[in-house]
């Protein structure tokens, strides 16, 4: 199982046939559509064909090159909280784009087994030893192993204050399976986060 959107997913043809004629695939990287031609020894047949209704590869979203450093809550608020790069890392939290393989989380004990991955809308992806890839915000702080303070989405409730200082405004709610929603900082403010990601607190 994996907690990701649609759009975060990687498609490509594997293999195909129309009318008898075998495909050959003409890709172009600038369009979100593929070419396709049909070919066989007297006639070929050349068709466009969006992305999403190809098949499915294993490894969802696009590498992410890091080149920015991570660093501790304490240059996290004298940086006014972050300066977009979300890199924040401690021993007991990391957002999502500072994970590393074998960082083992709270709670679930699932252990993260391969780099960040880049998702559609700058979500961050993430590969975990059981439930598989997960897709969040890059700006959440995950409460890793020896975090004594942390609580599952659907757990939040208001007047919860995350690491980050980010202020839980309302009860938290599961709109669809495996996805709770909660309430940040304003009205209006809301974050989906899969339901098995544990988040730490102040």
């Amino acid at each position: 199982m994996s907690i990701i959107r649609p759009d975060s997913k990687v498609f490509r043809i594997i293999s195909g046939e129309h009318k008898g004629k075998h495909c050959v695939i003409r890709t172009n990287k600038a369009c979100d559509h593929v070419g396709i031609v049909f070919a066989d020894s007297k006639s070929n047949t050349m068709i466009l064909m969006r992305a999403g209704r190809l098949a499915e590869l294993e490894t969802p979203g696009w590498p992410d090159e890091i080149h920015e450093r991570s660093y501790d809550l304490r240059e996290y608020y004298e940086r006014q909280k972050s300066n977009g790069s979300s890199m924040l890392r401690t021993p007991t939290i990391s957002q999502p784009r500072a994970l590393m393989p074998g960082d083992i989380l709270t709670g679930s004990g699932e252990i993260v087994v391969e780099a960040p991955r880049r998702g559609f809308n700058s979500s961050v992806l993430i590969r975990l030893d059981k439930t598989g890839w997960v897709e969040l915000a890059p700006r959440l702080p995950i409460a890793l192993r020896s975090n004594k303070r942390s609580k599952f989405p659907n757990e939040l409730t208001e007047g919860n204050v995350l690491a980050t200082g980010c202020l839980i405004i309302g009860k938290s709610y599961s709109p669809e399976v495996n996805w709770t929603t909660i309430c940040l900082d304003r009205e209006g403010c809301e974050i989906d986060v899969p339901s098995c990601i544990p988040l730490a607190l102040e």
